[in-house]
């Protein structure tokens, strides 16, 4: 009887990984790497040292040694170095979950960015809200499209009391919510649309 591809994927995963099958995965991730423009480069390096030194942490993390994340807060965070279109990097980023659980690993944010000089909010695509100047003095944005639970070995702070701590305001969360739900959700339709 023959091995179903899960049954194989089982397999191997419980065994030890062979050195020499490491270093041919690592030596086709250089070439990758290589092939890459000079700051994308320096990006994915960057990236790989910080996603190595989360490697060493796991073991020993320990949520509830963090502060307690509410929704509404706004944490600094390293979303990483992703494929396509998909948020990475540091970024500013606001807590979306409810009730979040001090011994959870993760959390629910939606990240933020910076309107870029000389751009205005109607520049924003329809999915992203503009918040205004909430941290520091540029203008920032919320992208729920990019709504994501996170580890949270990747915040950066606060982690500790001494950090302090930023928060945005309920009319802010609600329009974050909003966008969320005509973002993910299927939306009534208007009564009065129906009836003519």
């Amino acid at each position: 009887m023959a091995m179903s591809d899960s049954a194989k994927h089982k397999k191997a995963i419980t065994e030890p990984l062979r050195a020499d099958v490491l270093i041919d995965t690592l030596a086709a991730l250089t070439k990758s790497i290589m092939r890459l423009d000079n700051k994308q480069q320096h990006i994915v390096n960057d990236w790989l040292v910080t996603w190595s030194k989360y490697l060493d942490f796991e073991g020993t993390f320990d949520p509830r040694r963090l502060v307690y994340y509410k929704r509404g807060d706004i944490v600094l965070a390293h979303f990483g170095y992703n494929v396509g279109n998909e948020l990475g990097g540091v970024h500013y980023a606001i807590v979306v979950e409810c009730d979040n659980n001090l011994t959870s690993g993760i959390v629910t944010v939606v990240p933020l960015s910076s309107l870029e000089d000389g751009k205005t909010e109607n520049d924003l695509h329809k999915s992203e809200i503009c918040l205004g100047r909430i941290i520091g003095d540029v203008d920032c944005y919320a992208m729920p499209l990019q709504m994501r639970p996170i580890s949270k070995l990747r915040i950066i702070k606060p982690k500790h009391k001494a950090h302090g701590k930023m928060t945005v305001s309920g009319k802010m969360l609600d329009k974050i919510d909003e966008q969320i739900q005509r973002n993910f959700t299927k939306q009534k339709e208007n009564k009065n649309e129906n009836e003519t």
